[in-house]
């Protein structure tokens, strides 16, 4: 009996280790976290099972982005026409789920440092005046 559940663990993760291949394949560089495209490549090919538990926990998006093969995604792209899009071919007025991520965090970096200056001028005139 161990015999088989060992072998459904293996399998198990087998069939992980496929599908985090594929899935740092085809996930958009722009969106994946902590290190390059390449080197969670590597790190699930060579550690197997280790890497990929890691790049579901540290590596896999946190928002949700198309993947490169969209077949939508590419027709809109060939054709200049967009999908949801009027027949006009305009853009819609929703940003691109990545662009809006980066702008939100470049606007939380940005009220960041205007919070520490604040402190950092607090701290000098407390000092001052001391």
């Amino acid at each position: 009996m161990p015999d088989i559940v060992g072998a459904a663990v293996a399998i198990g993760f087998l069939f992980l280790w496929l599908y985090c291949i594929y899935d740092v394949i085809t996930t958009d560089s722009t969106i994946i976290q902590h290190l390059p495209k390449v080197v969670w490549l590597l790190i699930v090919v060579l550690l197997s099972d280790i890497g990929s538990l890691l790049w579901l926990a540290l590596g896999h998006p946190r928002v949700w982005a198309r993947r490169a093969h969209d077949p939508a995604r590419r027709a809109a792209h060939q054709s200049g026409r967009y999908p949801d899009t009027p027949s006009s071919g305009v853009r819609p007025s929703q940003p691109n789920p990545i662009v809006q991520y980066r702008e939100d965090q470049a606007r939380l970096r940005l009220r960041e440092e205007q919070l520490n200056r604040r402190e950092a001028e607090l701290r000098r005139r407390e000092l001052g005046e001391s």
